[in-house]
């Protein structure tokens, strides 16, 4: 009698200690299931982020389209404008963008008809000599000083700009840099051996060199 009351202690000690295992392992299992619910909920919240993300990308990259293509069309149409208000109307510039290496290079061309009936295309370099090279460098370089972003202040300063047009073009070339000055509010202040471009100038001041001594007078 003694000895099953004994077995029956033993069991309900066994019993017991399996009832805290388990209840134990209850615990263990809710925490776990909280955890997998909370994993699942930050899963769910990445995938959502990642979505945005992808979305904000995608907006940006057709933003940056937008953007190049505004960019695009404010270059071709300034340097188009200096180049017919150099050469006159049988002159156009154009700007292609293409992507390579997942990038955008730009290639640039001046569209003439030469006097005849056909359009043609060719580099810069390759058109009409090099006035027009260089009045393409110039009106550039005043396109991108003028849409770039955030914006550039300060005056525009060119060393010998226009230095292989022609004299035939040269007051074009004066008048158009002057005309830029006025209509965008941009000093311009150049260095130059051009009459034509210092007789434009406000403010002209004649540099000449003495027994190897620079002298400055003012002469406009």
């Amino acid at each position: 009698m003694n000895q099953n009351l004994k077995d029956l202690n033993a069991l309900k000690k066994n019993l017991e200690q399996l009832k805290a295992i388990y209840h134990g392992q209850q615990g263990e299992q809710a925490k776990l299931q909280e955890q997998e619910a909370s994993l699942k909920e930050s899963v769910k919240e990445i995938h959502e982020q990642g979505e945005c993300l992808e979305q904000v990308r995608l907006l940006l990259m057709e933003a940056a389209k937008h953007a190049r293509e505004q960019g695009r069309r404010q270059v071709e149409l300034l340097v188009t404008q200096g180049l017919q208000f150099v050469f006159g109307d049988d002159l156009e510039f154009k700007v292609v963008v293409e992507e390579k290496r997942d990038r955008p290079e730009a290639e640039f061309y001046v569209c003439s008809t030469y006097g005849g009936d056909y359009r043609v295309e060719t580099t810069p370099q390759d058109a009409r000599g090099g006035g027009v090279v260089d009045v393409i460098s110039l009106a550039l370089r005043l396109a991108l000083l003028h849409a770039s972003r955030p914006p550039v202040g300060g005056p525009a300063i060119l060393d010998e700009p226009g230095k292989h047009v022609s004299d035939e073009y040269a007051p074009q070339l004066a008048q158009f840099l002057k005309g830029f000055s006025q209509s965008l509010g941009r000093q311009v202040i150049m260095v130059s051996h051009n009459q034509h471009l210092a007789d434009s100038a406000d403010i002209s001041y004649l540099v000449e060199l003495h027994q190897g001594i620079s002298k400055v007078r003012r002469i406009r």
